[in-house]
């Protein structure tokens, strides 16, 4: 059998500490770790990084860019309110209802119309106080309010949406065999 460099033993190693490689790559990078020192180190004394902290890292991954989704979208249909495309919310809303549910799950009933209100009273606050709005103070609360309420409504329907094609495609998990 060849030889083979450093590199394409440092190439090969993470499949044999998986247990995938195929024989000959093993018994290649078996030899080449025989005769050498620094491969040899390499190999044992690094780990595998373990497949459930990979996919924990890209769960949390995902999830920060979902939150992150889910924020923008709330700027960005609190922001459609004040402009003539406000019922794109009708759109917009359920997707907000659909990361919710994904980031919270059933807290998103509650959690997302309180921050659906908060950016909402925020932005009608900053904009009253700049001198923008000629509303009463009173007044702009229960506009916000009313809007936050409707926006709910859209809300729950995707997140309810989301639930349900959970409960739907979700059932395998009841089916997989346990390990004893």
């Amino acid at each position: 059998m060849n030889e083979i460099s450093c590199e394409i033993c440092m190439d090969l190693m993470p499949l044999v500490q998986d247990g995938i490689a195929s024989a000959d790559s093993r018994k290649a990078v078996e030899m080449h770790i025989e005769t050498c020192a620094a491969c040899r180190t390499l190999f044992e004394g690094v780990p595998p990084e373990p497949r459930d902290q990979l996919a924990k890292k890209l769960r949390r991954q995902i999830q920060i860019f979902c939150v992150v989704l889910l924020m923008f979208g709330i700027f960005f249909g609190i922001g459609l309110t004040a402009s003539g495309g406000q019922f794109y919310n009708v759109l917009v809303m359920p997707v907000i209802g659909v990361l919710g549910y994904y980031i919270f799950r059933w807290k998103t009933f509650y959690l997302v119309p309180i921050l659906l209100f908060a950016v909402h009273l925020l932005r009608e606050m900053t904009s009253f106080f700049r001198g923008e709005a000629e509303m009463l103070f009173s007044n702009m609360f229960l506009g916000v309010l009313w809007w936050t309420v409707i926006y709910c409504v859209f809300v729950w329907i995707g997140s309810l949406i989301a639930a349900l094609l959970h409960f739907v495609f979700g059932k395998e998990d009841l089916y997989e065999p346990k390990d004893l």
